[in-house]
C-alpha cells in the first residue's frame, strides 16, 4: 500500500510540475498585453508574432513530452530510486523550457544560438526519458507488461537520437535554428527501424 501511494505521489507531482511549466510559458505574453496601451491589436500581434509562434511551439513540445511520459507510466506498476532520479531530471528539463523559450523571444529570432539552447533542453528531456526507459528495462518487476513496454522503449531511443541530431545541426549552423526540429518528423521512421533491429534484444521479447 505504501509503495502504491508513493507511486501515485510521483505521478501527481510530475503532472503538477508540467502544468506549472506550461502556464509559465504564457506569462511573458500576459505582461506584454498588460502594456499594450493604445497600440492597435493587429499591430501588437504583428510585433509579437515570434513570441506567439514560440509560445505555441513550446506548449506543443511540453504537451508532447507529457503525453509520452503519461503513456510510459501506464506501463509501470511501481518505481525505483533510479526511476525517481531520472524523473527529477526530466522535470528539471521541463521547468527550464520556459526560460529557453524566453531566450528566443528576447532575441526576436528563431535562427540564433538561443535555438541551440532550446533544442538542447529538448535533448536533455529526451535523454532523461531514455534513462527512465533503461531503468524500467532493467527492473522488469516494476513493469505491467514487458511486451507492451518495448514500444515505449524504442520510441525513447528514436526520439533521443533524432533530437540529438537536431541539436548538433542547430549548434553547428545557428542560422538553421529551430528549423532543425523538422527532423522530428523522421521519428516514426526511425522508431520502426530500431524496432526491427532491436526486437530480439529489448526485454528479451520477440
Amino acid at each position: 500500500m505504501a509503495q502504491e501511494r508513493g507511486f501515485d505521489r510521483l505521478v501527481n507531482f510530475s503532472d503538477a510540475v508540467v502544468a506549472i511549466a506550461a502556464t509559465l510559458l504564457v506569462l511573458p505574453l500576459v505582461d506584454k498585453a498588460s502594456a499594450i496601451g493604445s497600440t492597435p491589436i493587429p499591430e501588437f500581434l504583428r510585433d509579437n508574432l515570434i513570441a506567439f509562434i514560440v509560445f505555441v511551439l513550446s506548449f506543443v513540445v511540453i504537451g508532447r513530452f507529457w503525453l509520452a511520459h503519461h503513456r510510459f507510466f501506464q506501463h509501470l506498476r511501481s518505481f525505483s530510486p533510479g526511476l525517481m532520479l531520472f524523473n527529477l531530471l526530466w522535470l528539471l528539463g521541463i521547468v527550464f523550457l520556459p526560460f529557453s523559450t524566453e531566450l528566443i523571444v528576447s532575441g526576436q529570432s528563431v535562427t540564433t544560438l538561443a535555438s541551440a539552447v532550446y533544442i538542447g533542453t529538448m535533448l536533455f528531456i529526451s535523454l532523461a526519458s531514455l534513462g527512465m526507459a533503461v531503468v524500467a528495462r532493467r527492473n522488469h518487476d516494476i513493469l505491467n507488461d514487458p511486451r507492451e513496454y518495448r514500444k515505449a522503449f524504442v520510441l525513447s531511443v528514436a526520439t533521443a537520437a533524432v533530437t540529438g541530431v537536431a541539436f548538433l545541426i542547430s549548434l553547428i549552423w545557428p542560422v538553421i535554428g529551430l528549423w532543425a526540429l523538422w527532423l522530428l518528423l523522421l521519428t516514426p521512421i526511425l522508431t520502426r527501424f530500431v524496432d526491427r533491429v532491436a526486437r530480439p534484444q529489448i526485454g528479451g521479447v520477440r
